[in-house]
This record gives structure tokens, C-alpha cells and sequence, in this order.
């Protein structure tokens, strides 16, 4: 059947941290979660030249989606926006976007590229493949890293140079992460992040035997074991650990004051787990249930708003499936 129309939707990932920053070839061995908000919603449609509508109020959308249709070699194809990811925030909205509307082309087209072909052509996972792989399958993943060529790490350009999958999770849906991004304060671009992490520098080597042990003989096992008080432990001492190597870079542990308050606020009022995605500001927080979910943010909102603090918050579940896409 022949469509002139597709939709395509996806929803935001948790960056959780690392798990090997530099060892021998490989680096950033990343850790991450689909959550369900914020969306993204594009419309791909046939089109006798190239037109891009941006129906949110997010600024400069239009140059990613311009890219993306010019990467791909196509002139003749509408692009909505109608939902999307605040940029710069933490979240993976250049790879969640690109990717939503690089699927709709190459489904409405019948490019028959897959995932991780679109991903290579667009040159996501530079850093982290956690973006393709919750784009891809969603739930709670952990991914291969990067080769190092020549002690630098280069953009992939086919896919056998992507992040692999090697570990992938759905999680329980009493399972909810409370989200906030506090407002006026930004993290790093592609660019300037590609400046930091493009030669990795090693890890202090007890800092770095730590974090593994931490992945690996209490992180996983007790989401092997659905416990969630000791992955939200965890989850809590993977960010220190991490953060504390990054902290050269971004002036502390967390990225701002916003965002450690935020952190230490939701593990005071209860959550299990807390941390930041990715470069910040986003932080988050793992509860159990919806009510208590609800009960630990309120309480957070109060604490940030007596401290002057604006910011968004949200309460998820995490998005145990790939990207969806309907044809019309």
C-alpha cells in the first residue's frame, strides 16, 4: 500500500553515567533509560519540494531537521515538528529527532534503511550509543562504546562502528523516574562536548575499579532481582563516581547548584536513586509507585521554589519499546 503520509514517535532518554571512560580501545561504555516524556512527534509527508513546520515552541529546529533531509540526500519532503525534546538539556533531542525523522523518510520512501544504518548516515553515537539503542528498543540499556583510533575518538560512519547493544532491560512499570530541569541554566552542545570527550583521558584507576564493580556487582544483579532500593543505590554511586572524574570539566560532581539541589532534594524526600543525565541540567530520581512518585516531587517543588529555583518537572515511566510509527 502506498502512503503519503507518516508519523513517527519517540520520547527522551536518561544518560545514567559510564561504566569504562578509557581501556585499551574501547571508551565511554555508556548506561542509559528510554523514559516516556518529553515526546518527540514528526510528520514526514510527500512533498513536491522541501518544507519544515515547527509547530513547538522550541527555537532553531528547523536547522537540525534541514540537516537531517540533507543528509539523506532529499528534496522533496514536509517535515512537522510537533513535539520535541528541550535542547541542551540533557535529554538526546538531536538523536531522538533526527533519527524520528530520518525513520519517517526512509518508511515513506521505502529506503529500507534500518535503525543503526540511518544512525551511521546521520552520524549519531559519536559519544554514546544510548540514544540509538532506546530509539531502537527502549527500556534500560547498556551499550559496547566506542573504538579509539589514534587515541581519538571519530564520528561512526557505518554501522559496524556504532555502539553495540550488549546488555538491554525492560523495567517494571511501577517503576518511576521524577524529572526536573531547572530553567535558565544549560549543558553542553555536540560541539563542545565533542571538544572535551574527543581524546578520552584515563580514569584514576581506583575511581575506575569502583564504577565497575558497582555495575557490575550491585547495579545489575539487583535489576537482575527487581530490587529497586539497591539499584537506586547504585545508580546514585555510578553518578558520584562518574561526576567526580568529570568534575574538571564541569566545575563539580553535578553540573550546577540547580542541579545538585534538585538531586539531594528527591533523595531526602525519598527517592531511591538520583543523578543527572548526561552534561545536565536534568536531574532524576527513581521511586517506587505513582503515588509516592508524586509525594517525593511535590515535596521537591517546595524545596526548589523556597530557593528561588524555576524549573520543569515531570514523573515517568520508562518507554519499554522502540520508536512507533503510523502510516496514513
Amino acid at each position: 500500500m502506498l502512503h503519503s503520509k507518516v508519523i513517527v514517535e519517540s520520547s527522551a532518554r536518561l544518560h545514567l553515567g559510564f561504566y569504562n571512560i578509557i581501556s585499551k580501545n574501547v571508551a565511554y561504555g555508556s548506561l542509559g533509560v528510554a523514559i516516556s516524556e518529553p515526546k518527540v512527534v514528526v510528520s514526514v509527508l510527500k512533498s513536491k519540494e522541501t518544507a519544515i513546520v515547527n509547530n513547538t515552541s522550541i527555537k532553531q529546529l528547523e536547522k537540525t531537521v534541514l540537516k537531517t533531509i540533507n543528509m539523506l540526500k532529499l528534496n522533496k519532503v514536509k517535515v512537522i515538528v510537533e513535539k520535541s525534546i528541550p535542547r541542551h538539556v540533557g535529554l538526546g533531542s538531536t538523536t531522538q529527532l533526527m533519527l524520528s525523522i530520518g525513520y519517517g523518510i526512509s518508511s515513506l520512501y521505502k529506503l529500507n534503511y534500518s535503525i543503526r544504518e540511518l544512525a551511521a548516515r546521520l552520524k549519531r553515537g559519536t559519544v554514546s550509543g544510548i540514544g540509538i539503542a532506546t530509539f531502537e528498543k527502549g527500556g534500560f540499556v547498556i551499550d559496547s562504546g566506542r573504538i579509539v583510533s589514534g587515541k581519538i575518538v571519530k564520528p561512526p560512519t557505518k554501522v559496524e562502528e556504532l555502539p553495540q547493544i550488549i546488555y538491554r532491560k525492560s523495567i517494571p512499570k511501577n517503576w518511576f523516574f521524577t524529572v526536573i530541569i531547572p530553567k535558565g541554566v544549560r549543558g553542553l552542545t555536540e560541539r563542545e562536548e565533542k571538544e572535551i570527550l574527543s581524546i578520552p583521558e584515563p580514569m584514576d584507576k581506583n575511581l575506575e575499579r569502583e564504577l565497575r564493580e558497582t555495575v557490575l556487582m550491585h547495579l545489575l544483579p539487583s535489576l537482575a532481582s527487581v530490587n529497586i532500593e539497591e539499584f537506586g543505590k547504585a545508580l546514585t554511586k555510578v553518578q558520584i563516581l562518574v561526576g567526580t572524574y568529570f568534575a574538571k570539566y564541569q566545575g563539580g560532581i553535578f553540573c550546577c547548584e540547580e542541579t545538585e539541589y534538585a538531586i539531594n532534594s528527591m533523595l531526602r524526600h525519598g527517592a531511591y536513586g538520583a543523578g543527572q543525565s548526561s552534561w545536565g541540567p536534568t536531574a532524576y530520581g527513581i521511586v517506587l509507585g505513582l503515588r509516592r512518585a508524586k509525594n517525593v516531587l511535590r515535596k521537591v517543588k517546595k524545596d526548589m521554589e523556597r530557593k528561588g529555583y524555576e524549573a520543569e518537572y515531570y514523573i515517568v515511566n520508562v518507554r519499554n519499546r522502540g520508536a512507533k510509527i503510523i502510516y496514513s
